[in-house]
């Protein structure tokens, strides 16, 4: 397709999605973006996040100032905290005037950007044809109801949570009803989105992988009795569930001479209390190329008991043929079948038994692994999905609107 011919897209983005922003939903937007600036002619605003600013060239991005701190300053918001941090009046005098060009198709990453949503709904009713399209990353309310419902809170938090919990029930709601294709990582959001907003179209964009790939591996007696424990640990949320993994896997593991590595970007204060409290176990931070470290353990453990949608993790961990093992429900999203694909317990206790169980059963290891990248293989390239978008807006669906 050629330049003038491409459609012009303005991408309203939560943070600029590159490090220091590693979690899934930065990694997830920075794969849509890039994918979809090879199909269309691409200009991302989005807050800034402290990064060295090395975008692609073909994209045009409009940087403004950092998201707000804090979180009291939220409360006589109409916005839910995640998108009162970002409606900053650096970010809505960029999109003033932005909106003063002509576009093709706006997207809204993230609830984040609900902040928006008023504003582009008035540019769409002025510019009949223009498209709206929410990329949402989960279903957002269900997942920070549970998250808010596990805090150990005083009343005057939990009423502030209520609160929150509320107007993320109503952001989401919102965009899930105004605009006019909504965009979803994993298909089992489709039928609860559809209870919400029945006459919307829904597009499956599972993320791509554009990461190291292990084309073979066999796992031996050789391979240290290693599990993996990966991910970030700045929220609240995530650092709740590394340490209740910790209570509950770390003496029986210890005492069966299997080794745990924590990798994931965290706060100093988490990682010495770690440190002192787990003193067998290797905390590394984050990690820039995990590589070595995945050839040097039997399986990766998936230990969420919060928060569910498509971890991106998993993706790497299938294409470095990681052994995957982790509570039920945690693993989602994935083209495999679970028992050959993976293997999952139904809560922790039960899950440490798992990975004691399977530490040694190498021909298992290796079954799963060998599986799990055979069935994934073909399922996650950038390139379908920017394609499969393409064809969505282009009103020449085929079979990707659900």
């Amino acid at each position: 397709m050629s330049e003038e011919h491409k459609p012009r897209v303005l991408f309203l983005a939560k943070v600029y999605p590159y490090p220091p922003a590693v979690a899934g939903d930065a990694v997830y937007s920075r794969g849509v973006i890039e994918a979809m600036s090879h199909i269309a002619r691409m200009t991302v605003l989005c807050a800034d996040s402290a990064s060295e600013h090395q975008q692609p060239p073909e994209i045009i991005w409009h940087v403004v100032d950092p998201p707000r701190a804090g979180r009291a300053g939220s409360v006589l918001s109409r916005w839910p905290l995640i998108a009162w941090k970002g409606a900053t009046r650096s970010y809505h005098t960029a999109l003033d005037q932005l909106l003063k060009d002509s576009w093709d198709i706006i997207l809204l990453d993230n609830l984040g950007t609900a902040h928006a949503l008023p504003k582009v709904m008035r540019y769409r009713d002025a510019h009949p044809g223009m498209r709206l399209v929410y990329v949402s990353h989960e279903y957002e309310y269900p997942m920070r109801r549970a998250k808010y419902d596990s805090y150990a809170m005083n009343w005057p938090k939990r009423l502030m949570a209520i609160r929150d919990l509320q107007k993320v029930r109503n952001s989401e709601e919102r965009l899930l009803r105004h605009c006019d294709i909504v965009t979803v990582i994993n298909t089992n959001d489709i039928e609860p989105f559809r209870l919400v907003a029945p006459g919307r179209k829904y597009l499956p964009i599972p993320p791509g992988y554009d990461g190291p790939i292990v084309y073979q591996r066999k796992i031996t007696e050789e391979t240290p009795r290693r599990v993996l424990i990966l991910g970030g640990r700045r929220s609240e949320q995530k650092r709740q569930i590394l340490l209740e993994w910790m209570v509950a896997a770390y003496d029986r593991l210890t005492a069966a001479g299997i080794e745990m590595v924590i990798a994931g970007d965290m706060d100093e204060t988490l990682s010495q209390q770690l440190r002192k409290d787990y003193p067998e176990a290797t905390v590394l931070g984050f990690v820039d190329a995990l590589d070595a470290l995945f050839a040097s353990a039997r399986m990766g453990v998936i230990a969420d008991t919060l928060g569910g949608g498509f971890k991106l993790r998993l993706l790497t961990q299938v294409f470095q043929r990681l052994p995957i093992i982790g509570l039920r429900g945690a693993i989602s999203g994935l083209p495999t079948d679970r028992s050959a694909g993976y293997l999952d317990a139904p809560d922790l206790p039960m899950l440490v038994n798992l990975v004691c169980d399977t530490m040694d059963d190498l021909d298992r290891l290796n079954s799963l692994h060998n599986r799990a990248f055979a069935d994934c293989a073909a399922a996650f390239s950038w390139q379908a999905r920017a394609e499969d978008f393409a064809a969505a807006v282009s009103e020449n669906p085929k079979r990707v609107l659900q």
